[in-house]
Parts: structure tokens; sequence; C-alpha cells
């Protein structure tokens, strides 16, 4: 089940915010607080897009935020944000090593949002976590060849419209997406603990 529920209203909600975000970076280029706010609403139409265009419109993400931090190094949100998007992008690469490399850039988001603010657990949480998700890369990776790569939502659930019939819907869980908060300090435990579930999904169970 998605973080978030079926909203049937929630992608177009996103969109858009990302063409009002757009608008006002357009009108005004200096202007961090919308780059940072379409950054995030590209993050989350990633949610509801298949395979490559997923992990294409999560990197589109990732450079409207690394434009808004290259023009405020203070915006502890767009790190924020940044960090969810690699993790997000981390746990969708079929390669390890791009894999891990995404992570890496996660937790340098993260370890900035916590210098910044230190006595922030979440952020704290999010460093602890994020340094687990090449351990939780392996069993992703190890269920989706033993369930032989096929549509795993099995009826147990509303199925994502955009989301790659070629990965569990769980995954998208892990990546902690930006506007819930919290989502990382637990997202990645989420796709631990839903593993069996996905697993029984795919043989048919309900």
């Amino acid at each position: 089940m998605s973080l978030f529920g079926d909203d049937p209203d929630r992608e177009q909600f996103f969109e858009v915010a990302r063409q009002e975000a757009q608008r006002q970076y357009e009108a005004d280029n200096s202007n961090v607080k919308a780059l940072v706010q379409w950054g995030g609403a590209l993050l989350e139409l990633a949610h509801y897009k298949q395979g490559d265009e997923s992990a294409e419109t999560i990197k589109e993400a990732i450079a409207k935020l690394q434009k808004a931090i290259s023009l405020d190094s203070d915006r502890t949100d767009a790190y924020w944000c940044l960090g969810n998007a690699y993790t997000s992008l981390g746990f969708l690469c079929p390669n390890k090593a791009e894999a891990n490399q995404s992570f890496k850039e996660a937790t340098k988001a993260f370890k900035h949002c916590y210098e910044k603010e230190p006595s922030n657990e979440t952020y704290k949480k999010a460093l602890e976590m994020t340094a687990k998700a090449p351990e939780y890369y392996d069993e992703i990776q190890t269920h989706i060849a033993q369930s032989g790569g096929g549509d795993h939502s099995g009826g147990s659930g509303p199925k994502k419209g955009g989301v790659s019939t070629s990965v569990p819907e769980w995954v998208w869980d892990v990546g902690g997406w930006v506007l819930l908060a919290a989502a990382v300090t637990g997202a990645l435990l989420i796709a631990k603990a839903s593993a069996p579930k996905v697993a029984a999904a795919a043989t048919g169970s309900s």
C-alpha cells in the first residue's frame, strides 16, 4: 500500500503545483523557493510514471534542486528534497554501483540538513536509514529476481497507474516522497517489512 493511499486527484494536484512553480520561477529566476517546489512536484510526479520515464523525472527534479542550492546554499528544504530524490533514484537503479552512488549523494544531502539542525530527529534518522540503503537494495533486487520481475500488484491493493510492472509497488514507498516530512525515517524499514506481503501477492495470494 502506498504511503499516501489511493487519491485519484493526487497526480493532478502535483501537476498543477509543478506548472505554478515553473511559472513563478520563469517570472523571477532568483525565486529559489519556486525552484524547490518545482523539484518537489517533479519528484512526486515521478511516482506516477513508468520505467525509464520515472527515473528521468527524478533526475529532472534533482537538477532543479541542485540549481536551487547553487543559488542559496542555506536552503535546508532543498537539501532535504534532494536527499529524498537521490534515495528514490537509488532504489530504481538496476545497476548496484549507480544505486550506491545515489545513496552516497543522499547521505551528503541529509548530512547537510543534520549539521544545520543537529537536534532534528528526522534528519538524524534519515542518515541512519540511508546508511542501510545498500542492504535493502540487495533485498529488493533479490526479491525482483525471485519473482520474475512481473506485475506484483496481485490484486492486493490499488495498482498505481504509473508504476512500472517490472518493479514491486512497495519500492515506490522506499524513497520517502518529499511532501511527507518523516517519510525517510521509516521508508527503508517499510520496504523490509513489506517484502513477505509482496511475495505472497506475486504467488496470487490475497
